[in-house]
């Protein structure tokens, strides 16, 4: 067939002939199913009540909410988990009372998520919802991973091997020892995991660049669990929250990739226009707070990493009081073979 006489697909010929490219995926008059409205209510409850929390923590002047908020939850979550408050910091994110946390979350979730489900049912859809969590979603996973990526970039959280770990046996080793020593060994590659981590972060700060960060994203998250699992690093929880939160963001797009990168065919552009904000002086001022609100993160991170880094290297600097057992040498007492 002549090119001239092929019939033009998913396309719209107005009445002065003008031809107008198909509407962008996601349009407003979208009407959801059943299952999908029940899961995005599921999802916004267990999100905000996950991570806006979190989110809270990185903001400059809410120490005092965050304290009042953690207060009240650690109270909650001891008392029926049946211990004891404790405030001590352990170093690891899967203590029993997180688990507790975690599953707290989820029932909360369901049941916010019946009582929505029956008050609202009769609501066609959450477009404009869906934008605003989408938000919070992009923002919630972009700070953790900032956070993670400084620690790397500027490397505090694995620290080069020193004498006394280079003189311990391989047996000796834990799991995830040996996996903080080989990211330790290479400051270069313990760097490139950091700028792995960053690019995303940033990515997700934007629109327009969103859906690359969240694929992105979920490829280093993927990587990270799979390291916390095999080698028995105790942020499990953390990690695979993440990972569902990146997995989230690319969910609604699953179609436009499949047929992008599986089927080789032309997809629609996606929606971006939500959440829209039809004032054009709170557009303008939620611009101005967005790129403050990243400067100041952006500073205090660097900030706590430099100063982190400095700390550390003073303490590797500094004298050793048992100067003979980072070179080999063994107290008595401890090991039978020198008795």
């Amino acid at each position: 067939m002549d090119k001239l006489t092929e019939p033009l697909v998913d396309q719209t010929v107005t009445a002065q002939g003008v031809i107008e490219p198909p509407p962008p995926s996601g349009s407003h008059d979208t009407s959801w199913s059943v299952i999908e409205r029940i899961l995005f209510r599921f999802s916004f409850c267990y999100i905000v009540l996950y991570y806006a929390p979190r989110i809270l923590e990185f903001l400059p002047g809410t120490g005092l909410l965050v304290n009042w908020i953690s207060y009240w939850w650690r109270l909650l979550v001891y008392e029926l988990a049946g211990v004891t408050a404790s405030s001590q910091p352990t170093g690891s994110g899967d203590t029993f009372s997180a688990y507790i946390a975690e599953l707290v979350i989820l029932i909360l979730s369901v049941a916010i998520g019946i009582i929505w489900s029956i008050s609202d049912r009769r609501r066609g859809n959450y477009i404009r919802l869906h934008g605003w969590l989408r938000v919070l979603a992009r923002y919630a996973l972009a700070f953790v991973l900032l956070s993670y990526a400084f620690a790397k970039v500027i490397p505090t959280q694995f620290i080069p091997l020193q004498n006394a770990q280079l003189a311990e046996t391989y047996g000796r080793s834990s799991p995830m020892g040996l996996l903080w020593r080989f990211m330790g060994f290479s400051t270069a590659y313990t760097i490139f995991g950091g700028c792995a981590e960053l690019l995303p972060a940033f990515l997700l700060l934007f629109r327009r660049t969103a859906l690359l960060g969240s694929v992105l994203a979920f490829i280093v998250m993927l990587n990270v669990v799979m390291l916390n699992f095999c080698y028995d690093v105790p942020v499990k929880l953390s990690s695979i929250n993440l990972l569902l939160l990146s997995a989230f963001l690319i969910l609604p797009d699953m179609s436009r990739l499949y047929q992008f990168f599986v089927l080789n065919a032309p997809t629609q552009p996606s929606d971006l226009r939500e959440p829209e904000l039809s004032n054009i002086s709170i557009r303008r001022t939620a611009l101005v707070l967005k790129y403050a609100a990243l400067v100041i993160l952006l500073s205090l991170s660097i900030k706590a990493s430099v100063g982190r880094y400095h700390h550390q290297r003073r303490a590797l600097i500094a004298p050793s009081p048992y100067p003979l057992t980072e070179r080999g040498f063994h107290w008595i007492q401890e090991a039978p073979y020198n008795r």
